[in-house]
C-alpha cells in the first residue's frame, strides 16, 4: 500500500510541476503579444492556454525521450522521480519570484540527473551521456490500388502484415476512413544527453538570436517603404497567428516534459509487480515498456475524426517503436494540467521578456513569436527537449539586434543569462541532495 501511495504520490506531483510549468513558461509564449499591446494579458493569456492544450497532443518525442532517453532506468524509483520533481518546482518558483525567465525543461532535466547520480552512488555512467541506439521507424504510406482491392472487405486489424518484399514488410494502419500502410525500417540513432541535451541547449538559443536577427532584418527590407500605422495595423493582426504558433509549440515541447515523467513512474512501478493484485480501477494504470508501432497519437487520432477536407493532406506522425510508448490517458491528464497552469498566467516573466529587454512594436513581436515557435517545433519533433524560455529570449534579442544594439538593455540580459547558467548546476545538486538526505535517513532503499 505504501508503494501505492508513493507513485501516485509522484504523479500528483508531476502534475504539480505541469502546472508550474504553465504559468512559469506562459509568459514565454505570450510576452511579446503583451508587451506590443496587441492583446491584453487576460486575453493573451486564454489563447495561450487553449493553443498549449491542442499542442501538448502532438509531438510525443519529446516525452519518449525523457521517459527512456536521459538516465539509465534501472535507478529510477519512485523516490528518484519525486525528489526530481520537487527539485524542479523549487527552481520554477524561485526564478519565477524573482522575475527571471529560466529554463523548466532543464531544470527537470539537471534535477532527474542529480537525482539519478545520487540513487547509483555518484556512478557517472548512470546517465546517458552518449547513446547509440537502433530506432525502429515506422513510415506511413498510402497503398497502391492493387493493395487495396486485395483488403477490400477484409475486417482486418491494425499492425495486421498485409505484404512481404524481401526485408521490407508492410502492415496495416488505419487513420479516419484513410487506410494506410506501415513500412518499418531501422536505423541508428545519435541520443543521450549530449545529442539530446547539451548540444540542444546550446544550439538553439544562436538559432533563435541568429534567425531573429535574420527575419528581422529581412522585415526591414521588405517594409522600408511602409507607413508605420499600416506596419502596426497588419501585423497586429499577423502577431495573432504568431502568438498562436508560439503557443501551439509550447505545448508540444513543455507539456510533453512532464508525460514522460508520469510514464517512468508507471514504467517503474508496473516492472515492480505494484499493480498485480490490485483493484481494477488501480490496475489500467499499469505500463509496459515500448510502443506499439500500430497505435496512432491521440493527437493524430483526433485528425483522423476529422473530414478529409478539413485535414488539408495532414499524415500521422512516424512512430518510433524503440521508445518508450506514453499512454493516452497520461496525454491528456498533462495537457489539461498545463492549459490550467497557462490560465494562471505569469506577469511577472511577462514584464521582463516584454517590456524590460527592449521595446517592442507588433513586426518584433511577429518576427521574435516567429522564429522562437519554429525552433520549438523542429526541436520537438526530433526529440530534444529544448528550453523555450531560451528561444524566445534569444529571438528577442536577435530582433532587438536588428532594430539596433543599443535597443537591449544588457543589465537585464545578464541577469537571465546567470539564471540559464545556474539552472542545471543548481537542480542536479538540489535534487542530489534530496536523495541522499532521504537515503541516509533510511527512507529509500
Amino acid at each position: 500500500m505504501a508503494d501505492l501511495i508513493l507513485c501516485i504520490a509522484v504523479i500528483l506531483v508531476a502534475l504539480g510541476f505541469t502546472y508550474t510549468n504553465g504559468f512559469h513558461d506562459t509568459a514565454n509564449a505570450i510576452a511579446t503579444v503583451v508587451g506590443t499591446k496587441v492583446l491584453t494579458p487576460r486575453q493573451a493569456i486564454a489563447l495561450a492556454a487553449v493553443t498549449n492544450l491542442i499542442g501538448a497532443f502532438f509531438g510525443l518525442a519529446v516525452a519518449k525521450t525523457i521517459s527512456s532517453g536521459l538516465v539509465d532506468s534501472s535507478f529510477v524509483t519512485q523516490g528518484v522521480l519525486l525528489a526530481t520533481l520537487i527539485s524542479a518546482i523549487a527552481w520554477n518558483l524561485l526564478t519565477w519570484w524573482f522575475g527571471m525567465p529560466s529554463s523548466s525543461t532543464h531544470a527537470l532535466v539537471g534535477s532527474l540527473c542529480g537525482a539519478v547520480l545520487a540513487a547509483s552512488g555518484g556512478n557517472f555512467a548512470a546517465l546517458k551521456w552518449i547513446e547509440l541506439k537502433d530506432k525502429v521507424k515506422t513510415t506511413l504510406v498510402d497503398p497502391p490500388p492493387e493493395i487495396l482491392d486485395a483488403i477490400r472487405g477484409q475486417d482486418l486489424l491494425d499492425g495486421t502484415t498485409v505484404l512481404s518484399l524481401g526485408e521490407n514488410t508492410y502492415k496495416l494502419v488505419t487513420f479516419g476512413e484513410r487506410t494506410l500502410l506501415a513500412l518499418e525500417s531501422t536505423s541508428i540513432e545519435k541520443a543521450g544527453l549530449l545529442y539530446k541535451v547539451v548540444i540542444p541547449m546550446i544550439a538553439s538559443p544562436l538559432a533563435g538570436f541568429v534567425a531573429g536577427f535574420i527575419v528581422m532584418s529581412l522585415l526591414y527590407v521588405v517594409l522600408r517603404k511602409w507607413k508605420p500605422v499600416t506596419v502596426n495595423r497588419v501585423f497586429g493582426k499577423l502577431q495573432l497567428a504568431s502568438s498562436a504558433y508560439m503557443g501551439f509549440s509550447h505545448g508540444m515541447n513543455d507539456a510533453t516534459k512532464s508525460m514522460g515523467l508520469v510514464t517512468l513512474a508507471l514504467v517503474a512501478a508496473t516492472k515492480g509487480g505494484l499493480f498485480v493484485g490490485v483493484p481494477a480501477w488501480l490496475a489500467w494504470m499499469s505500463t509496459g515498456e515500448g510502443s506499439d508501432p500500430h497505435k496512432l497519437t491521440l493527437g493524430d487520432s483526433v485528425i483522423g475524426w476529422l473530414p478529409e477536407a478539413l485535414r488539408f493532406g495532414y499524415m500521422p506522425a512516424v512512430i518510433d517503436a524503440s521508445s518508450q510508448g506514453i499512454p493516452n490517458w497520461v496525454v491528456v491528464l498533462c495537457a489539461l494540467t498545463m492549459a490550467a497552469g497557462t490560465a494562471a498566467g505569469g506577469w511577472r516573466i511577462i514584464k521582463t521578456l516584454g517590456h524590460k529587454m527592449v521595446k517592442l512594436q507588433p513586426v518584433h513581436g511577429f518576427a521574435a513569436e516567429t522564429t522562437a515557435a519554429t525552433v520549438l517545433a523542429v526541436a520537438a519533433s526530433m526529440g530534444m527537449p529544448v528550453s523555450t524560455t531560451h528561444a524566445i529570449t534569444t529571438s528577442i534579442m536577435g530582433v532587438g539586434c536588428a532594430k539596433r544594439f543599443s535597443a537591449l538593455k544588457l543589465g537585464v540580459i545578464e541577469r537571465i543569462l546567470w539564471a540559464w547558467v545556474m539552472t542545471i548546476p543548481a537542480t542536479a545538486g538540489l535534487a542530489f541532495l534530496l536523495v541522499w538526505l532521504t537515503r541516509q535517513a533510511g527512507l529509500m532503499g
